[in-house]
């Protein structure tokens, strides 16, 4: 797993914000073993938690998920795109 370097703008913003979103539904995740939701809300709840906990997942993929074989890619792209 390759960490994000720390000189590329916004990378701990990012970051920041993957930890507050994967927490934050993890968080109410968790609240709805205690909390008793109405029937009416319980869909819109859960499809809420879900895009929270994607964005979050989102935001670490990009991060975190790149393999070799695709890095490699994209340092050939770079590198052909920079030559005259």
């Amino acid at each position: 797993m390759k960490l994000p370097d720390a000189s590329t703008p916004l990378a701990s913003f990012r970051a920041a914000l993957a930890f507050l979103a994967l927490t934050g539904g993890l968080l109410g995740l968790a609240g709805l073993y205690f909390v008793p939701i109405p029937e009416g809300n319980r869909e819109p709840l859960l499809l809420a938690l879900g895009l929270v906990l994607g964005w979050g997942s989102t935001v670490i993929g990009y991060e975190f998920g790149s393999s070799p074989a695709g890095r490699k890619a994209a340092e050939a792209g770079v590198r052909t795109g920079d030559a005259p």
